[in-house]
């Protein structure tokens, strides 16, 4: 007796037409009217997202006209400000490498551990769920602390150089923090996951898929774009959370700001702290606003009217 499902899901293998159990008859290949990466630049280049951008654009050359203009009137300190920049740019710099580590291994964490709490293996599932219970149920600064001084000591102990024991602890504390985002990451790759309808599952095993195969043809794909919003949000919140980092040692832009602030109180009075944390949360929101912005597009991109999830 032939199974039919219907869907509309884009760049995820799926039934849509009547298919014998145990034949490939009505499924389409993703790929099959071109790239997902194509269409993907086809669409962040329409008119409509352009003009956002534009607007966007626009909005950040207002802010700056705005500044210049609350300067030349007296109430701001266009030379202070000026001149604190490029030592915020050399922070930035720094923040910009640890969310390059940061972002990338939360992730890959969040997927693995995500997936494994999804599993039938009970030594899978119980190691995802020790996982996300310890990492989500601790205070971000307390993991960065600990795994900072843990590193510090072992090293020191193993290579006799406070050098490198320095080093490597500074690291260690960006990778706690990793690991921290990658719990919740882990939640919501598994929430995807188990959103996908069973009926999928129930499909590519008529048609012949193997496990492995149904999971990152049909699943994956399908859990991805109901996922993104709230990994957009959880991206957007762990590039705020490296400024946590300041407090181990790392000059990230928050460390360089801290570092400014005495020296601007003993040359511009107690006016420079707010000129410092201004320019300090412009720079915080030009990335977040960048990386968010990038995960909408991608969003919109791969969006299919019924599965995706809701607003965030």
């Amino acid at each position: 007796m032939g199974l039919k499902r219907r869907t509309q899901a884009r760049g995820g293998l799926f039934v849509s037409a009547t298919a014998e159990p145990g034949t490939r008859k009505g499924l389409r290949i993703p790929g099959s009217e071109g790239p997902g990466w194509a269409r993907f630049i086809r669409r962040s280049l329409d008119r409509q997202r352009l003009s956002r951008w534009s607007i966007a654009i626009l909005a950040i050359f207002g802010v700056y006209a705005v500044s210049l203009w609350i300067g030349n009137l007296g109430y701001y300190d266009l030379a202070y400000a000026g001149a604190i920049f490029p030592h915020l740019v050399n922070g930035l710099w720094i923040s910009l490498e640890l969310i390059a580590l940061v972002i990338p291994l939360g992730f890959a964490l969040g997927f693995f551990f995500g997936w494994a709490r999804t599993t039938q293996s009970r030594f899978l599932n119980g190691l995802g769920a020790t996982y996300v219970e310890i990492f989500r149920g601790m205070p971000p600064i307390a993991l960065i602390f600990f795994s900072n001084l843990v590193a510090a000591i072992s090293v020191a102990k193993l290579t006799g150089d406070p050098f490198i024991a320095r080093g490597l602890s500074l690291w260690a504390g960006a990778v706690a923090l990793a690991f921290h985002s990658g719990s919740y990451q882990a939640e919501i790759v598994r929430a995807g996951i188990l959103s996908v309808p069973t009926g999928q599952l129930e499909a590519a095993d008529a048609v012949g898929l193997s496990r492995w195969q149904s999971m990152f043809r049909v699943v994956l794909p399908q859990a991805f774009r109901v996922s993104l919003p709230a990994l957009g949000n959880e991206l957007s919140s762990v590039i705020k959370d490296t400024s946590l980092l300041n407090v181990i040692g790392w000059l990230d832009l928050s460390g360089i700001g801290l570092i400014l602030v005495p020296q601007g109180l003993r040359t511009e009075g107690l006016v420079a702290p707010i000129y410092i944390w201004i320019e300090v949360a412009i720079l915080y929101f030009v990335i977040t606003f960048i990386v968010s912005r990038t995960v909408r597009t991608v969003e919109n991109s791969f969006k299919v009217p019924g599965l995706e999830a809701a607003e965030l």
